[in-house]
């Protein structure tokens, strides 16, 4: 009698604690989707950073993979002699599911410049290994490795130039093959610093490197593309007699022969520069856009972006953009597939000399739809923009930092309307006042991922990967 009243009581308690339960579930659930549907454009979703240690970390770029996974590379550990390059890839919850990291066992460490994922899925990370003059006489070289979606390494390539002196390494970009090339810098035996492309193949060999030696010794590539024929795509910039500077653009064939290239300049001050260059295919034609600075008669030095035919190289549209009346110049340019171009960096105040985050579009027809230097705050502000991408609805999303009042620099995220005008802001502030900066940037339906690294009283400098709602 008292077993089966005791049994009565605990399914009358459990049926009490169900409809208990229920009704939570019931009042929860709209509260739940309240807070996700409360999420606003330029909202933080969640931040993750990493850290080995009081020493520093950072995240370089940011790339996506199958399955909406993102793969930060960087550097940890970071001094020159010691530092190590790293690779950690997230869900698009932020939940990590793995660390990689390598040093060379030689003297001098290595940190991770771009990261790239194959048509396969499996993950491509290129950077710097050694130590650059006059710590030590060799200098650095370029390494390239490639690793499996599970974190396993497949292979490393490590190349050093003929002359064995200082490589390093500025970008990276995978054909459809899943082949690698990055663009830099190498050193000859008497030509000084040259333009350097190399190719590394999907099993690891390298296929080939291409040099272009100036006039001066004075050549630095700064950006990569390839198209869909095997063909790539070099920029940056080449210094001439009398300190003439030029876009120098190459395109370079399957075996690594230059198909042609071109000195350009797009003011007539005699000095320009590019530094990102991004292929794009508009309809039957093949194109090239690119970005970055100019001098003229008129001015100190504009922001420009243009279109190039990528077929024969011949300029097709550029426009030189003057913000505040100062030094101007553009760091990341994206395109979308209607032949708008658009263009994230920097310009000089020319009064108070303070430089200002700005973004331009080039229309299709090569109009300037518009140009914004923007400020933060009602005063004067330092900021800058280094990265740059086009959400799902085609709107502009840089990264960079920015200098807030009683503040050092905060990592920066801001997204544009197409139409020009600024649609949401991000910001980014570590505990302690050191530099905090959003280097690299991806945006699509999922989000914006924003990458780069935040200064922390804990744990000093840590590598920072952060999701906004887009």
């Amino acid at each position: 009698m008292f077993h089966r009243a005791q049994t009565h009581a605990k399914a009358h308690c459990f049926t009490r604690r169900a409809l208990l339960l229920a009704l939570l579930l019931a009042i929860a659930a709209p509260l739940a989707a309240a807070s996700v549907a409360a999420a606003a454009p330029g909202d933080t979703i969640w931040v993750r950073q990493y850290s080995s240690n009081a020493k520093g970390d950072a995240f370089a770029d940011v790339a996506r993979g199958p399955g909406d996974v993102y793969y930060c590379a960087g550097v940890t550990r970071a001094t020159e002699e010691t530092s190590v390059l790293a690779l950690v890839k997230y869900k698009a919850d932020g939940t990590k599911l793995w660390v990689r990291t390598w040093k060379p066992k030689a003297a001098g460490g290595a940190a991770a410049v771009s990261v790239a994922v194959a048509p396969d899925g499996d993950v491509v990370v290129a950077g710097t290994m050694g130590m650059a003059a006059p710590a030590s006489a060799k200098g650095r070289d370029v390494v390239v490795l490639r690793y499996k979606p599970n974190g396993e390494r497949e292979w490393i390539c490590r190349w050093d130039g003929p002359a064995h002196k200082d490589d390093w390494v500025a970008a990276l970009a995978l054909d459809g093959e899943g082949a690698a090339c990055v663009a830099g810098v190498t050193r000859g035996f008497t030509s000084g610093q040259d333009y350097l492309a190399l190719a590394v193949s999907p099993a690891g060999k390298v296929r080939w490197a291409w040099t272009y030696k100036g006039r001066t010794g004075r050549d630095a590539a700064t950006a990569v593309a390839a198209d869909g024929g095997g063909n790539w795509y070099v920029t940056g910039s080449s210094q001439g007699a009398g300190g003439t500077l030029a876009a120098a653009t190459a395109k370079i064939g399957r075996r690594g022969a230059s198909v042609w290239l071109k000195r350009l300049q797009y003011g007539d001050g005699g000095r320009t520069a590019a530094t990102d260059l991004v292929y794009r295919r508009v309809g039957d034609s093949r194109r090239l856009y690119l970005t970055g600075s100019a001098t003229s008669a008129a001015t100190a030095g504009d922001l420009i972006l243009a279109e190039v035919a990528a077929d024969t190289g011949v300029k097709m549209h550029s426009a030189a953009v003057d913000g505040n009346a100062g030094q101007d110049g553009g760091e990341a340019v994206v395109a979308d597939g209607a032949g708008n171009a658009y263009a994230a960096g920097w310009t000089t105040d020319a009064t108070s000399d303070i430089v200002h985050a700005y973004a331009a579009r080039l229309s299709a027809d090569g109009s300037v739809a518009w140009d914004q230097p923007v400020w933060l705050t009602p005063g004067d502000n330092e900021a800058y923009f280094g990265a740059a991408d086009l959400d799902a609805a085609g709107n502009l999303v840089c990264g960079g930092y920015a200098v807030l009042p009683d503040k050092g620099p905060e990592a920066y995220v801001q997204a544009f309307w197409p139409t020009g005008g600024l649609r949401w802001l991000n910001i980014s502030s570590g505990t302690a006042s050191a530099v905090d900066i959003c280097r690299a940037v991806i945006a699509n339906a999922s989000g914006v991922f924003a990458a780069g690294q935040v200064s922390r009283i804990s744990s000093g400098q840590d590598a920072q990967l952060k999701k906004i709602e887009p």
